[in-house]
């Protein structure tokens, strides 16, 4: 029976620290991109692509993105995500974004990533509007235009 838990154990802790490894590349990518693929203002809100990562052998891709806000606008901390229904256009693919993750960096910024499933068949290089209607509870329109490498 010892040798059963012992066994058990070191199998528990083998997948926490999988699970905990498997979290960290979404996270990562995104502290180690200081650059700016574009950026969007409207009604005192600004929307800024940081970067974005290729996942899932191809099937998959994760923008990375700041909101600096000029005023305090609060965030629910329950909300799913900082913004509405963000929808992404790659080539004439739409297809909606998931959210991942998001953090307060302080009252007038917040950093998070999108997670969208990319069309089957994309060139190598394509063409991606990302957009959304609403951020932080404020209406408006933030569309970003940039380019992908698969």
């Amino acid at each position: 029976m010892k040798v059963f838990l012992n066994g058990f154990s070191r199998l528990i802790f083998l997948l926490c620290l999988l699970v905990g490894v498997a979290s960290i590349p979404l996270q990562s990518s995104f502290a180690q991109s200081e650059t700016v693929i574009g950026s969007a203002e409207n009604n005192g809100i600004k929307l800024i692509i940081n970067n974005y990562t290729i996942t899932n052998r191809g099937q998959e891709m994760v923008v990375y993105y700041t909101i600096q806000s000029k005023s305090r606008h609060q965030m629910d901390e329950n909300a799913k995500g900082l913004m509405d229904n963000p929808v992404i256009s790659i080539g004439d693919n739409l297809v909606p974004g998931n959210h991942t993750w998001h953090k307060k960096i302080n009252n007038q910024t917040y950093q998070g990533a999108v997670k969208v499933n990319l069309p089957q068949y994309i060139p190598a290089t394509s063409n991606v509007a990302f957009n959304t209607n609403a951020i932080l509870h404020q209406k408006g329109e933030w569309t970003i235009n940039f380019q992908i490498k698969k």
